[in-house]
């Protein structure tokens, strides 16, 4: 019998935020050694969660390649403020989704000891930001690092009553040997391919993934059921505050759910 201990696969969690994308990883068989954001508040909320040893809390445009360990992936859920379609769609030249570039930095600087493995995630804007120009970049500044990649998307809603759509972008050093071809399907719409069509100096790759579940609850399956009056409604006060915290886009959206 071989009695070796296998050693976890290490993770890094760039804009880690409170740590949902940690959650994953762990049960995905990870273990997550580096994670960085500049918000005290998440860093709060991770350190009460995971713990503070792995924790550090600063400007990502501050932080070096060689202080980041060497790990076999790296996630950056960069900020999508720019690329939101409820945001201003500045794209990757706005003051907060532009650091990507300073993740991207960071990888190039940690040459021979770069993850093997890059995970980006972020909303579906990305893909229509500056008419894909924005995507396009972030993939081709992957393949400079010698990385091939592939786009999927992933809707929460297939596994819970909430719709949230998120592209995701893996990206791997050594191409992969499971792959397909470039068809729409639930994960890689018909955008995907024709984003894959129209940029063919882009290497890129389509890997052979399992069809994601049917998810069949609603949401009354999981709200609680309060009575008109009880004391956890927003009251008037706090309910102008959130409408008027909304952008012109949001409301419009708001407004046609009530007409609706």
């Amino acid at each position: 019998m071989d009695t070796r201990h296998v050693e976890p696969p290490k993770a890094a969690e760039f804009f880690a935020g409170m740590g949902l994308v940690r959650m994953a990883l762990t049960q995905a068989g990870y273990e997550v050694v580096f994670a960085h954001d500049i918000s005290e508040t998440k860093r709060r909320i991770y350190e009460a969660n995971f713990g503070s040893d792995d924790f550090v809390r600063g400007d990502i445009k501050d932080l070096l390649g060689s202080q980041v360990p060497e790990v076999n992936l790296a996630t950056a859920s960069f900020p999508c403020t720019d690329l939101s379609l409820a945001g201003n769609r500045a794209g990757l030249d706005g003051a907060h989704s532009s650091m990507f570039r300073e993740f991207n930095r960071i990888l190039f600087e940690m040459g021979e000891h770069k993850p093997k493995t890059v995970l980006l995630e972020n909303v579906v804007g990305l893909a229509s930001s500056q008419d894909g120009a924005d995507l396009a970049e972030a993939i081709a500044s992957l393949n400079g690092l010698g990385y091939a990649c592939d786009i999927v998307t992933v809707d929460a809603r297939w596994f819970v009553a909430q719709s949230r759509p998120r592209v995701f972008v893996i990206a791997t050093l050594t191409p992969i040997t499971d792959f397909t071809s470039w068809y729409p399907s639930r994960l890689r719409p018909t955008w995907i391919c024709k984003f894959r069509e129209q940029h063919p100096e882009l290497h890129m790759q389509a890997a052979h993934l399992p069809e994601p579940p049917q998810q069949h609850a609603h949401l009354a399956h999981y709200v609680e059921q309060l009575h008109p009056e009880h004391d956890t409604w927003w009251n008037g006060a706090k309910l102008e505050g959130f409408l008027g915290s909304l952008s012109f886009i949001q409301m419009e959206r708001l407004d046609a759910m009530r007409r609706s």
